[in-house]
């Protein structure tokens, strides 16, 4: 008996890859997935107490988005059939088959769309077992990049794109089947080639310490200026990289005034015909931007010898390394910025001003 089961199970899943077998005890299965019948795709769930028979079959059939059940009261099921006679007569023998075909498209045909989109020199294209999931990733031009979304729906699931890109919105107000979705999705990859190419440089030839590691999601940079000192830089609208730049200089005040006249001045003539890095370095007036091995012993050190002074910890749950130093040249404090403020907050003394906070340095005492 067991022999003759296995048997129509393995004939089952050759003859229908999209299903999906799961045993139960007392010899009861449940089979779930999509099929293609009769030139319809059709997606279901079917419960089988008494495997191999049919008897007492609960089968679930997914129309217009919701599964309707059918057993032997509503279907004409002859007392000699087995579960492939079942699964070759489904169409016919459904009394509401017509409403397969009145299915939008988006859902009726999602399954063949698949089969179209199925192109492994340009992607990689990926369902889950019960095909309810669909991912699409290593892109020609963009191995890093992937999209997932639910099936039928279209609903977005996950994506490679910086967060600040609103996919899902664009996804549900404009897309109407699979295959637009993709192209939607490479024509936003194709726009934000100036984007990643902005940053290229600066993540291949500067110790980018925030974030890490650097995804394709990210879209600001935190890396050294000079000892102490460090520029972020935030693209805020990553369809318009240079138009929506800003730059910010971290590190002791008096420094930091100094470089923020020279920023302001290079801003000013900044070079289009130069990639970002390039315009930073031509602003600062410098041949390279220090990589690791540069700025000393101190950042040779390993991480744990460049932790907070404050918390002890190098880099917190949000990503944020020490990056805060004292004013005072010879004070060898460096922190976290959430660590200093939340140190000035407990000062009596300490002070307030524009979101700034002031106070005693927890080491040297100077004004910070």
């Amino acid at each position: 008996m067991f022999g003759e089961i296995d048997k129509e199970l393995r004939d089952l899943i050759v003859n229908y890859t999209g299903l999906q077998v799961e045993h139960y005890k007392n010899n009861a299965y449940v089979i779930s997935g999509v099929v293609y019948i009769s030139k319809k795709w059709i997606r279901l769930k079917l419960y089988l107490p008494h495997f191999p028979e049919l008897r007492n079959f609960q089968l679930y059939v997914q129309q217009h988005l919701e599964y309707k059940l059918y057993n032997n009261v509503n279907l004409k099921i002859q007392a000699n059939w087995r579960l492939d006679d079942l699964l070759k007569q489904l169409v016919n023998q459904l009394p509401v088959s017509n409403e397969l075909n009145a299915v939008p498209s988006k859902q009726q045909n999602i399954y063949a769309e698949i089969l179209e989109l199925h192109k492994p020199q340009e992607y990689r294209l990926q369902l889950d077992e019960r095909c309810s999931r669909i991912r699409f990733s290593n892109f020609a031009e963009f191995d890093a990049h992937y999209l997932e979304l639910e099936l039928p729906s279209l609903r977005l699931l996950a994506h490679s794109l910086p967060d600040c890109v609103n996919i899902e919105e664009m996804l549900a107000s404009s897309v109407r089947s699979l295959a637009a979705a993709l192209g939607l999705y490479l024509k936003l990859l194709d726009e934000l080639r100036p984007f990643y190419a902005s940053l290229a440089d600066i993540d291949e030839l500067c110790d980018v310490l925030e974030p890490s590691p650097i995804n394709t999601k990210h879209n600001i940079r935190v890396f050294p200026l000079k000892d102490r000192v460090y520029l972020k830089l935030t693209i805020a609208d990553p369809f318009a990289s240079y138009g929506s730049m800003s730059l910010q200089i971290i590190g002791p005040t008096e420094e930091v005034a100094q470089l923020r006249h020279v920023l302001s001045d290079g801003l000013g003539s900044w070079d289009m015909e130069l990639d970002m890095h390039k315009n930073l370095l031509r602003i600062f007036d410098i041949c390279y931007f220090p990589m690791r091995s540069d700025l000393g012993q101190l950042l040779q050190a390993s991480e744990e010898e460049q932790h907070c002074n404050i918390c002890y910890v190098y880099r917190l749950d949000t990503g944020e390394v020490p990056l805060v130093s004292c004013d005072n040249a010879r004070c060898v404090l460096k922190c976290h910025a959430a660590c200093l403020k939340e140190w000035f907050d407990t000062l009596i003394d300490g002070k307030t001003f524009l979101e700034v906070s002031f106070g005693l340095c927890p080491f040297c005492k100077s004004v910070s």
